[in-house]
């Protein structure tokens, strides 16, 4: 049976291992490796936001789940325009939205009563995530919002960020923490591990390795056992039916590389807009599979 509590250990030491490595080895090197995962991994666990629709809709006609493929298709270019006119408000939607989808992801369990606060708790616990890291990476953070926005951050701001976020977290610890009581010993070693990480190593380091295995994965179980309860290996099964849609964000991405002047955007802004562009619609798909519990 699948433990939680295993697998956090689990995670927990290889993430010891991977802040070893971000010491050791050599920054281009770790930012090939991080972004191989992020680009297989990571784009994967949410490649098959279509089938959970389906599933959620009962949606069993080809010609019907031809019309979800158009409307998730176009919900992404929608995001690539906003990012390109409003750039600024696009970031800043992206942030919020996917820290509560990182807060619901690592703290969301099915015995867990779900309520307003709840929700406000994944929030406020991905914001400070996100403040921690940008808070130990306050340069390349700044480069890249510049390249993406045209706007320079200073110093103090990713100080207040921090103090802000840190601040909301605990209070909502505090309204939905009875709730939570069994995952606090594990959650709050595990948030110091990833601080570790995040002011020993890289920035596109720290984010690929809390993605991938903070993120990506965990929820590329949870998904697989939703879509193919009864294989005998449903992450297998949730791979192969991933591979098509994952072919196409990496010939979009692929094709943004080759029509972007680089001069103007670092292949690192284009790589978390391109993220940016492809997470929300996933976020909204997650939030209804839970909220549905069509596992």
């Amino acid at each position: 049976m699948f433990s939680i509590k295993h697998f956090n250990t689990q995670k927990i030491l290889i993430t010891l291992i991977c802040t070893v490595l971000g010491v050791l080895l050599p920054d281009s090197f770790l930012t090939f490796l991080a972004a191989i995962n992020v680009l297989t991994i990571g784009i994967i666990h949410g490649a098959n936001d279509l089938y959970i629709v389906s599933k959620i809709k009962i949606t069993t006609t080809k010609q019907h789940f031809s019309y979800l493929f158009i409307i998730y298709v176009l919900f992404v270019f929608v995001m690539v325009l906003a990012l390109y006119r409003f750039p600024l408000w696009s970031l800043l939607l992206f942030v919020i939205i996917s820290s509560f989808h990182f807060g619901e992801q690592q703290w969301f369990q099915k015995s867990t009563i779900i309520s307003a606060g709840l929700y406000f708790f994944y929030t406020a616990f991905g914001i400070m995530l996100f403040a921690l890291l940008f808070f130990t990476h306050k340069s390349e953070t700044a480069d890249i919002v510049f390249e993406i926005t045209r706007m320079r951050i200073p110093d103090y701001f990713f100080e207040r960020c921090l103090l802000f976020s840190s601040t909301l977290f605990v209070f909502f610890l505090f309204v939905v923490g009875k709730r939570l009581k069994p995952q606090l010993l594990m959650q709050a070693i595990s948030l110091l591990v990833l601080i570790l990480l995040f002011s020993r190593t890289s920035l596109l380091w720290s984010f690929s390795v809390y993605f991938v295995l903070w993120h990506s994965l965990p929820s590329l179980k949870e998904q697989a056992v939703v879509l193919h309860p009864h294989d005998s290996s449903p992450t297998l099964s949730y791979v192969k039916s991933a591979l098509p849609y994952w072919l196409l964000s990496l010939i979009g991405l692929t094709a943004a590389v080759l029509f972007v002047d680089n001069e103007t955007i670092s292949m690192t802004s284009l790589f978390f807009a391109f993220l940016a562009a492809i997470t929300i619609p996933h976020v909204i798909v997650i939030f209804f599979m839970h909220k549905n519990d069509i596992s």
